[in-house]
């Protein structure tokens, strides 16, 4: 068996960095990042001074992200962050979230068929809180998984837009759409 490493860099989404000041105007509550991967995303913010809950579900990873965050945000670190990450093991796809309604300022979801757990991330988003999405490309045939045209714009019908863009993949028989949004939940 081989062990399992992080790929090197871990360089954060940067759409996700792009419109951090704006994803975290409505930080109060931690960050969710789910599915969190490596880490990336979410040590970029706690690097940042944000407190962000990792969901995966894939321990070996999370363990991985531990020993970041640790060799991260403990070395050369401002006196004044104090960012952390706390690392959840969960089957989004399999479980609901292991979590109250309300108890996120923010959530990230990079590189995952959201459409499949949306509602559970929607519920979890505090009112004035922010929703980014960026699904992953359609390269290869995961076009598959992808959401169909216009099926997130729908399901955060309670949330106002910064930008949204869709890019049609696979064969347009299949309307399947890469999405990046970044919406904030209405009060």
């Amino acid at each position: 068996m081989t062990k399992l490493e992080s790929p090197s860099p871990l360089v954060p989404s940067a759409t996700l960095m792009k419109f951090l000041v704006r994803i975290t105007s409505s930080y109060g509550a931690p960050i969710l990042d789910a599915p969190c991967g490596f880490g990336r995303n979410a040590l970029a913010l706690a690097a940042r001074g944000y407190h962000v809950v990792a969901v995966d579900r894939d321990i070996d990873r999370l363990r991985l992200l531990e020993n970041s965050a640790a060799n991260i945000l403990h070395s050369d670190r401002p006196s004044n962050a104090s960012g952390r990450v706390s690392s959840v093991c969960a089957d989004l796809s399999a479980n609901r979230l292991p979590f109250a309604k309300s108890s996120f300022s923010a959530v990230i979801c990079v590189h995952y068929p959201v459409q499949t757990i949306i509602s559970d991330l929607d519920a979890a988003v505090q009112k004035g809180g922010h929703f980014y999405i960026e699904t992953f490309g359609g390269q290869g045939q995961n076009y598959l998984e992808l959401p169909k045209a216009g099926e997130i714009r729908d399901a955060l019908a309670g949330y106002d837009f910064h930008f949204y863009k869709e890019r049609q993949v696979g064969p347009r028989s299949l309307n399947s759409v890469a999405v990046r949004a970044l919406g904030r939940k209405r009060f």
